[in-house]
């Protein structure tokens, strides 16, 4: 059976800065640092989107928007939040992407 993949809209925020030609991630915002029970926790870490961002960096990005200091992403995590992270994958999208937001209108 595939396991579908639920994109999270909830406002994790990535700031990002240009240093010559690399795109770097200056802070990442969790929205959710103060809830019980968050999405976005695993038993390993408090937030799998600033874990895998912090680790993988865009390499886990699958939308295209011009880069601008502070960015809204939406994100969606493949594995179990109980079992060893290092299983897990978590992909993230700028929340601007065209194709990101218009399918996101239709849900």
């Amino acid at each position: 059976m595939d396991e579908v993949i639920q994109w999270h809209n909830d406002g994790h925020i990535v700031t990002v800065q240009l240093n010559k030609s690399a795109l770097e991630i200056v802070e990442i915002e969790c929205p959710n640092r103060e809830s019980e029970k968050p999405a976005c926790s695993h038993d390993d870490v408090p937030c799998v989107v600033e874990y895998f961002l912090q680790i993988y960096g865009f390499d886990c990005n699958v939308g295209v928007v011009a880069p601008s200091g502070k960015m809204q992403f939406a994100w969606a995590f493949v594995g179990d939040p109980h079992k060893d992270l290092g299983s897990c994958q978590v992909w993230v999208i700028p929340a601007d992407d065209e194709a990101f937001a218009a399918w996101m209108t239709t849900q």
